[in-house]
């Protein structure tokens, strides 16, 4: 595969935590934000990968729940129930064997954990926003994710921190992780001062 694939490779199906992200690009969740957001997706989409991006909450007033934004990409509201029942949902109605092409997009660690219950593999916010910021038109005229004007070498790269970043979250929390580690009392065994 090429390297504007390295990002999505093997990913067939996106679910978007899409208050998660906006609030995370600071926009807000307004419509013009969410149009913003719809469009550069759109573009940067490559052949083969489909998305959804669930929001928080009822559409506005004569508004569907869901709209079709282009063959590959769908906007969903989450109506009376949480966005991130909504996506665990949206995993759930797959068979088992599919979820592994699912990738819930998200930095909320409950979810996490819950999608990755459910069979379905997460990636954060920010491996998201990399393959967007990195999409440029390809030969045909098409966006596509995990191009850019990086050196070879370097979507092998993105690919390896992205998977590193998915690894260092499935990691317990442990005592002392990323802080100093007590060892017992320090004026044991010495004079008293």
């Amino acid at each position: 595969m090429s390297a504007r694939r390295s990002h999505t490779e093997g990913v067939e199906r996106l679910l978007i935590d899409g208050n998660n992200l906006l609030h995370r690009e600071r926009q807000g969740v307004g419509e013009e934000s969410v149009r913003g957001l719809l469009a550069r997706l759109q573009r940067a989409l490559p052949a083969g990968v489909t998305a959804t991006v669930m929001l928080d909450g009822h559409p506005a007033a004569g508004s569907p729940a869901r709209a079709r934004i282009s063959a590959q990409l769908d906007v969903r509201h989450a109506g009376s129930q949480s966005a991130d029942d909504a996506l665990l949902a949206a995993v759930l109605e797959q068979p088992f064997a599919v979820r592994a092409a699912t990738v819930v997009v998200t930095d909320d660690r409950a979810l996490t954990e819950r999608v990755r219950g459910a069979g379905a593999a997460t990636r954060r916010l920010e491996w998201l926003q990399r393959a967007v910021a990195g999409a440029v038109e390809d030969g045909r005229g098409r966006r596509a994710i995990g191009l850019g004007a990086r050196r070879p070498g370097a979507a092998a790269a993105a690919a390896a921190q992205a998977s590193a970043d998915d690894t260092a979250e499935r990691r317990p929390w442990q005592p002392g992780r990323g802080a100093t580690r007590k060892r017992g009392n320090p004026r044991r065994g010495h004079p008293a001062q």
